[in-house]
């Protein structure tokens, strides 16, 4: 597929979310759950129904609460985002990686508690969100200036939806996998000491479908690589949608991004760092509660890149 080519996420075909009128971008509402754990979780009770109102920013402002019918109530999450782009830009549209992988975040919440979350690839900045609930910080990457303004957007918009009292607690940079060093200018989104502090201490690391063109899966991977190489162990919980299709030189159905990954993954697994790292691999089983709505097949995966150490 070209880089110029249109793609779609069928998100927004099969998902029953509410999409409003936004500026730049869709908006879309993604409604979800947060199954109870002890304190962590603020109900926000008392938050205005104020549709159809705007910020001093001109951004819409959404209701943040709603009752089901069978009166659990639940949360919601205004993402701005692209409903199609060329494949260059698929990080501007949201994807079912995405939502599983917010799902996962708020089954491990405990875990998150009082550590930074790096996230890969943030996109639309869903996954990154997610784990603001939980994580003491969280640093969003990605590269480029457009979607990374529309990260921080939505971070802005949504960053404190379970607990209206709660502090600032994330960062948005670039992070270039293409780079050999990683660090390439971008104006205000340009890497600093304080976020190269994150990345270093950070040991949970989430990416949210980041495999679907080989050179990016290597760079990705190589990346990981990096991050993850230095002691103490880390951690990466990464989602992707294994992406079928037809081709003649195979006569069947094949997943060509997702098997490429896989053959990079089993050289990682293989190679131990300088620094005596040796990578793991574990698929986790989709068994963990839905909380976003969507569509979850089968073609949905989830799974942990950890590295150990030989005196940890």
């Amino acid at each position: 597929m070209e880089f110029d080519e249109k793609v779609l996420s069928d998100v927004h075909v099969t998902s029953e979310n509410e999409s409003v009128e936004g500026n730049d971008y869709t908006v879309s509402r993604f409604w979800f759950r947060v199954l109870p754990c002890g304190s962590c979780v603020s109900t926000c009770r008392g938050s205005e129904e104020r549709d159809g109102v705007t910020d001093s920013d001109g951004d819409m402002v959404l209701s943040r609460r709603k009752n089901r019918e069978d009166g659990e109530e639940l949360n919601v999450l205004t993402i701005a985002h692209s409903l199609s782009t060329g494949l260059k830009d698929v990080g501007k549209q949201l994807w079912h990686g995405s939502l599983i992988l917010a799902d996962y975040l708020i089954h491990l919440q405990d875990k998150l508690q009082d550590k930074t979350v790096v996230e890969l690839g943030a996109g639309t900045g869903l996954a990154g969100i997610t784990a603001s609930f939980f994580a003491k910080n969280v640093l969003c990457t990605d590269v480029g200036g457009d979607v990374l303004r529309l990260t921080e957007h939505n971070l802005d918009q949504n960053w404190n939806c379970l607990n209206l009292m709660k502090k600032k607690n994330y960062r948005v940079c670039q992070l270039d996998w293409m780079s050999e060093n990683l660090v390439t200018d971008c104006g205000k989104y340009t890497i600093t000491e304080e976020d190269v502090s994150l990345l270093n201490t950070a040991q949970i690391f989430i990416a949210g479908d980041v495999v679907y063109d080989n050179e990016l899966t290597l760079a990705f991977l190589n990346t990981v690589y990096r991050l993850l190489s230095n002691p103490p162990s880390k951690s990466l919980y990464i989602s992707m949608e294994k992406r079928l299709i037809f081709t003649l030189e195979d006569k069947d159905v094949v997943a060509p991004a997702y098997d490429y990954f896989c053959e990079c993954l089993e050289a990682l697994i293989e190679t131990t760092s300088e620094t005596g790292a040796q990578f793991h691999h574990q698929e986790i089983p989709v068994t963990f509660p839905q909380c976003f709505t969507y569509n979850r097949t089968k073609e949905l995966i989830m799974c942990k890149i950890y590295t150990t150490f030989p005196d940890s």
